[in-house]
């Protein structure tokens, strides 16, 4: 208990963490806090690479990439459940060195196998969100209602859903991006 309450006291020395401590209870905490990640994905890369992506751009290139040690999909989702986690990133974008992996282009392939309904529908939007106009994301889920419910929310978002395929014990969904900001 003690180690939680000193690595707390630690964690609030960085401004971002204070601002989270003091905004927890106002309106729009959850989206105030899903748009300092998303621009924390924007400043990184930005560092790395010199590009000038939007929030949602830099938020999709990071999710589809699937980092393990920065699991900003799952942060996105439910970024209230992930104060301190999105903190240590915003102050650990600033500094470290961009991975290769996002180096180069958006990723044309998003892997949701594992990912629980419905948050495999709000990460797929997520990525669709920042994904360019007119291109064709692949991506793969598991059994069950997965390939109903992900396909569905992308067609009602005004994304044009190719094709499903059956992958082993997986689907395979080709979807392209709309022209339309959703």
């Amino acid at each position: 208990m003690q180690k939680m309450a000193d690595e707390r006291k630690k964690n609030l020395t960085s401004p971002i963490a204070r601002w989270i401590d003091a905004n927890r209870e106002t309106a729009g905490f959850t989206e105030s806090l899903r748009k300092l990640l998303m621009y924390a994905c924007v400043e990184w890369i930005r560092r790395g690479t010199s590009a000038l992506l939007t929030p949602e751009e830099a938020l999709s290139k990071i999710v589809c990439c699937g980092l393990s040690e920065f699991p900003v999909g799952e942060w996105a989702e439910n970024p209230e459940n992930y104060t301190d986690e999105i903190a240590d990133f915003c102050e650990k974008a600033k500094i470290l060195p961009l991975p290769a992996t996002l180096q180069g282009e958006i990723p044309s392939l998003l892997d949701l196998r594992g990912v629980k309904c419905p948050l495999n529908s709000v990460r797929s939007r997520i990525v669709m969100s920042g994904y360019p106009a007119g291109r064709t994301l692949k991506i793969w889920l598991d059994e069950g209602s997965p390939i109903e419910n992900v396909p569905g929310s992308l067609i009602a978002d005004g994304h044009k859903v190719l094709s499903r395929e059956k992958k082993g014990n997986y689907w395979e969904i080709s979807v392209v991006k709309s022209d339309s900001k959703v």
